[in-house]
């Protein structure tokens, strides 16, 4: 596996990360079918990290590397003018609450930033929109304005990261249920303290779980009719 300063090696070979007020939209370039292209073949060395993070926290693999793409470019040595660092592009507070020392470790920032949108999903209930311009231009702000701040860039920023999905692309949670589901069924509800009585945390993971359970419920009864029907033009064959 590629050490930390092989990926910033690389990353610095192939973008210009050590340019003053480096930025993911001026480092850009092409038309933008072949950007659109682009979002979907993150470098080898960082799909894992975007898959193994998208399970662990139920986050939709497309918006983590749409949010990559439109933030750094996948660049792990990327940093803006405000100070924000890494692939996900996490500011020095942010990244400290959510448990990154190293901003530049493609690993923990790529964590980070899944931990973050996974947060601020669950805050807007499943809203990308307003889950995008929360990491844009701060919750704060989202909540100030009742919405998607008036702020051309971060505007701007919502509809390029949705372009980056792709239209198909309704939900910002992950679709690959059952490693979600195995996920949060191995989690303790003892936590650290083993304290018996459960944890804020606890309620939501109890929540997810449910939630999880009727989608696959759902969708096993949905493969049973698919499966018995095989009629021309059946709803479930679609």
């Amino acid at each position: 596996m590629a050490t930390i300063d092989q990926l910033k090696l690389s990353a610095l070979a192939s973008t210009k990360a050590g340019q003053s007020g480096y930025t993911a939209a001026s480092s850009a370039k092409g038309n933008f079918k072949q950007i659109l292209k682009s979002v979907a073949k993150a470098p080898e060395n960082l799909e894992a990290i975007f898959s193994e993070a998208s399970k662990k926290y139920g986050v939709s693999e497309k918006l983590l590397k749409a949010v990559a793409k439109a933030e750094s470019n996948f660049n792990p040595s990327a940093t803006s003018k405000k100070g924000a660092a890494g692939v996900m592009q996490l500011m020095p507070a942010t990244a400290r609450s959510l448990g990154v020392d190293d901003p530049y470790d493609a690993r923990s920032n790529i964590m980070g930033g899944a931990k973050y949108l996974k947060e601020n999903l669950d805050r807007y209930k499943g809203n990308v929109d307003l889950t995008l311009a929360a990491y844009n231009a701060g919750s704060n702000n989202v909540s100030k304005y009742g919405g998607i701040p008036p702020f051309k860039e971060t505007q701007e920023y919502v509809k390029k990261v949705k372009n980056y999905m792709g239209e198909s692309e309704v939900s910002g949670y992950s679709s690959d249920i059952s490693s979600t589901y195995e996920y949060l069924s191995n989690l303790s509800l003892d936590g650290e303290s083993g304290s018996l009585v459960p944890a804020k945390s606890d309620y939501l993971y109890l929540i997810e779980l449910m939630k999880l359970r009727m989608q696959m419920a759902s969708f096993s009864i949905s493969n049973q009719f698919d499966s018995a029907d095989s009629t021309t033009g059946s709803i479930f064959n679609i």
